[in-house]
């Protein structure tokens, strides 16, 4: 077999084996480096929204923003929880519905509330912990609170990695 294959297998001499090797890998660099600059980048998308005023969030409140789809709810200890109203495996969009009972054991207190999401039929705490057809809970995002020259405090939400297509399917 070794004879056979002896006139098919270029013969390289023992003192050219480092340059060889210096050269493929070269080629395999310079490749990679044109394939990777031809290949679409992934997108990592970083959005801030302007949430207003410290002074509008209390303790057992929850607060909407329609437009980017995201509500702020004033957790017992006092810390604020920004949740995702776009659902991330279906791009769907929450309802929040204040009276339903459907979540009241997983609320704080008992009470009522419910996120909603019509494509799948789930339902999150007011806490955005899954309660009913899925175990993922809502997606939560950053803030910083922002002292502005006149003292007050500003809320600033940072979504980061939304697809900015998600957020147009259901209600």
């Amino acid at each position: 077999m070794r004879r056979l294959l002896a006139g098919f297998v270029p013969r390289i001499p023992r003192g050219a084996i480092g340059p060889f090797v210096v050269i493929a890998f070269s080629v395999a660099g310079i490749g990679a480096t044109v394939w990777g600059g031809t290949a679409g980048k992934a997108e990592f998308i970083v959005e801030s929204y302007d949430a207003g005023s410290l002074d509008q969030f209390a303790i057992g409140r929850l607060v909407a923003f329609e437009g980017p789809g995201l509500y702020v709810y004033g957790r017992e200890s006092g810390q604020l929880r920004i949740l995702d109203g776009v659902v991330r495996t279906n791009g769907c969009r929450v309802q929040w519905l204040p009276d339903d009972t459907r979540a009241s054991s997983a609320n704080p207190g008992g009470g009522p509330g419910a996120f909603f999401d019509a494509c799948s039929g789930a339902i999150w705490a007011i806490t955005g912990d899954a309660v009913t057809g899925t175990d993922q809970p809502l997606r939560t995002f950053t803030f910083l609170v922002v002292v502005q020259p006149d003292g007050t405090e500003q809320l600033f939400i940072e979504v980061i990695g939304r697809d900015p297509n998600n957020g147009s399917g259901g209600s």
